[in-house]
């Protein structure tokens, strides 16, 4: 509610967006590229563009199965962006392992 007060994409616009039939969306994410072993995932506002890219790789040794690594990259384009990316950053890192660690439980 807060950050549509400034006029900025709320996660319930988004998940409309998302249920667009047509929509190259997985969630509340826009797909930005895709390929046999990673996702780039994000989304552009007027005060800052983020990806996320999930990428699939085998291990060093075959029987030590795969791995996902999440990366993400944020640009802010002004103070706003950076006001939010300061307060949302502590935060991000407790989302993004618990986020793994139940994608791992689930396979």
């Amino acid at each position: 509610m807060i950050v549509a007060g400034f006029g900025l994409k709320t996660a319930k616009h988004l998940a409309t967006l998302a249920k667009d039939a047509q929509s190259d969306r997985v969630g509340i994410f826009k797909i930005y590229s895709t390929n046999e072993t990673e996702i780039v995932l994000g989304e552009d506002d007027k005060h800052l563009d983020f990806r996320v890219s999930v990428l699939c790789s085998y291990g060093p040794a075959p029987e030590s199965g795969r791995q996902l690594t999440v990366s993400t990259v944020v640009h802010c384009h002004n103070l706003l962006g950076r006001t939010y990316l300061f307060i949302i950053a502590p935060f991000h890192r407790v989302v993004v392992k618990a986020s793994l660690r139940h994608a791992a439980r689930v396979g």
